[in-house]
């Protein structure tokens, strides 16, 4: 009864925050539910300076909540499975060629980026001697644009389809090479995470070990994905019930994700490869036209929902922080926005030759490749999974500082940039 009273509450404070949002801030949803959370927490942390203990029971409730193991083991298969689910699929395989580098070698070259800057910024604000390993583990955790943070902005934006597929398909691959960096560079410095379950996998070694490492987590996953989306989709076409595609639908996403915890592979890039066979199913003629919409809503019901859990914990997370407040963090965080935004600059300039973007106008692409790469709820999650001994709390409140700035600055601004880079473009998309 604990575990059902306490989801009524989540969902409660979700709903509340959600109906404030509509009538009072009246801000994109996302945005408006993680600023929501953070006006609570911040009026819950004013309220606590005056009458000490009077909102102790909340935050102690908020620092109970595992949000890491919500976002990681929860939330994570549902949330990208439906973002496959609905996506362009046809376009992403278009723009298969920039996805995969900007997958791939634009994380890497961010990660190290990041970290190189991250460690001259906690020499300048004289946080001591932090270990340049732990300032990669931050460069690995907050270089990979969050899946769910993008779907849930970049939806309904101007960004024009050729460019929102680019990032929304980095984000769908980010999850295998993020894991494996992270991992990597985890091992090197000696330390522990929860990462799925998986931080004790990366104890191979060397080159040889990262390289088998990668491979088991990303082909592994997608080869998984395929698997089931392929059984569950033979399934459908057996009964062509849309009930039952409902049921199939989920036991796909919750199958292929356990399955994936056992076999160590990457269990979100599973779940996206099987919302992938799901999605060009069913929104192709082989399903009628009352299947396709009654699916269609479900998932998006079930992403409405976790979405609003989610950034309003986001915002509420703040308060489960506040007792490793220092001023010198905060400082830290506000000096890594801009690093991690250079980083992410150079990372898609260096990229951007070797695809087709890099012709017409690249400086444009450049922009809004770099504008739109949001941070989000993962990044959280994977500093929280830290241990004491890997600077867990200046990291995680770097974190958090960058992951507000994008959702509330990056995200509420990014249709914005869209309109004045290209008028043309944005209309097309409008």
């Amino acid at each position: 009864m604990e575990l059902f009273t306490f989801a009524a509450l989540v969902l409660g404070i979700s709903a509340l925050a959600s109906v404030f949002n509509a009538r009072v801030l009246r801000l994109p949803e996302t945005i408006g539910l993680m600023a929501t959370g953070l006006l609570a927490s911040g009026a819950f942390l004013a309220i606590g300076s005056v009458f000490p203990g009077a909102v102790s029971r909340v935050e102690n409730w908020v620092g109970a909540f595992d949000f890491s193991a919500f976002v990681l083991d929860y939330a994570l298969a549902f949330l990208v499975f439906a973002g496959a689910f609905s996506s362009d699929e046809k376009t992403m395989v278009k723009e298969r060629v920039p996805i995969l580098i900007f997958a791939t070698l634009g994380i890497l070259v961010s990660t190290f980026l990041v970290g190189g800057l991250a460690w001259g910024i906690t020499k300048l604000v004289g946080l001591g001697e932090i270990p340049f390993l732990h300032c990669l583990l931050f460069g690995a955790l907050i270089s990979p644009t969050d899946l769910i943070a993008v779907l849930a902005i970049l939806k309904g934006s101007a960004v024009p389809r050729s460019l929102q597929a680019d990032i929304e398909g980095e984000s769908l691959l980010n999850d295998g090479v993020a894991v494996v960096v992270f991992l990597t560079i985890l091992q090197f410095a000696g330390g522990d995470a929860a990462i799925e379950g998986r931080a004790g996998q990366a104890d191979q070694g060397g080159v040889g070990g990262t390289l088998l490492l990668f491979a088991r987590e990303v082909f592994g996953g997608v080869l998984l994905g395929a698997a089931f989306g392929w059984l569950g989709t033979r399934l459908v076409m057996l009964v062509h019930v849309a009930a039952i595609d409902i049921l199939l639908s989920l036991a796909a996403v919750m199958g292929v994700y356990a399955v994936a915890s056992h076999l160590h592979v990457s269990g979100p890039l599973a779940a996206v490869v099987t919302g992938l066979v799901f999605g060009k199913v069913f929104h192709s003629r082989e399903t009628d036209d009352s299947e396709q919409a009654l699916l269609d809503s479900f998932w998006e019901g079930i992403e409405h929902v976790l979405n609003a859990v989610l950034f309003t914990m986001m915002g509420m997370v703040l308060l489960g922080l506040a007792d490793l407040f220092r001023w010198d963090h905060l400082v830290a965080g506000l000096l890594a926005i801009p690093a991690v935004l250079i980083a992410r600059l150079i990372s898609v300039s260096l990229s951007m030759p070797f695809t087709s973007l890099a012709r017409g106008e690249p400086g444009q692409k450049i922009v809004l490749l770099t504008w739109g790469g949001l941070r989000g709820g993962i990044s959280i999650a994977m500093a929280l999974s830290l241990s004491e001994g890997m600077s867990r709390d200046l990291i995680l409140q770097m974190t958090y500082v960058v992951v507000a700035f994008s959702i509330l600055v990056q995200g509420l601004s990014i249709s914005s940039l869209v309109k004045r880079l290209m008028p043309a473009s944005a209309d097309v998309e409008a």
